[in-house]
C-alpha cells in the first residue's frame, strides 16, 4: 500500500481547494500571462491524469472524452472548457477513485512493472503512482499558485 502517497494526495486536495476557493467561474479560463496555464486547464489536466493513472490498478477511465482538452501535450485555450464546478468535481472524484483503487490493489499489482511510462527511475506501478499522486499533482498546484499571483491575488500563506 502507498499510504504516504495517499496521505500526500489528500493534503494536496485540501491545498488545491484553498487555491481554488476565490477563483470565480468567469475567470477560470483566464491567462494573466500569455501562454500561462489557466485554472481550467490545470484542474482538468489533473483530473484527466489521475483518471488515466487509475487504470494501472484496474479502474476504467471515466474522463477519456477530455483527452484533446487536457492530455499531456494539449495546449491551454482553444475549445471551451467545462464549467469550473464540473472540473473541480471531476478532479475531486478522480482523487477519491484513485485512492480507493490504490487501497484495494494487491501488492503484486503495485510491485508490477510500470508500463504506463516506463523509466528506470519509476520502475514499478507503485513508484509511478507515488509520483502521480504527489509529484505530478504538486507540480500543477504550483502552477495554480503562480496563476493566482499573476492574477494579482495575495499568497495564501
Amino acid at each position: 500500500m502507498l499510504k504516504p502517497a495517499i496521505n500526500t494526495l489528500r493534503f494536496l486536495r485540501d491545498y488545491g481547494d484553498s487555491l481554488l476557493a476565490d477563483i470565480s467561474a468567469s475567470e477560470f479560463a483566464d491567462q494573466p500571462v500569455p501562454g500561462m496555464n489557466p485554472p481550467a486547464w490545470i484542474v482538468g489536466h489533473m483530473a484527466y491524469a489521475l483518471d488515466r493513472h487509475a487504470t494501472l490498478v484496474g479502474l476504467e477511465p471515466k474522463l477519456a472524452r477530455w483527452k484533446d482538452l487536457f492530455a499531456k501535450g494539449s495546449s491551454p485555450g482553444g475549445s471551451p472548457y467545462p464549467h469550473k464546478d464540473n472540473l473541480v468535481s471531476a478532479w475531486r472524484e478522480a482523487i477519491d477513485r484513485l485512492i480507493a483503487g490504490v487501497e484495494a490493489a494487491p501488492d503484486e499489482t503495485l510491485a508490477g512493472p510500470n508500463e504506463y511510462l516506463p523509466t528506470e527511475k519509476l520502475p514499478t506501478v507503485g513508484d509511478f503512482l507515488t509520483y502521480s499522486m504527489a509529484g505530478h499533482t504538486a507540480t500543477h498546484l504550483g502552477q495554480l499558485s503562480a496563476w493566482r499571483r499573476a492574477a494579482g491575488r495575495p499568497p495564501l500563506f
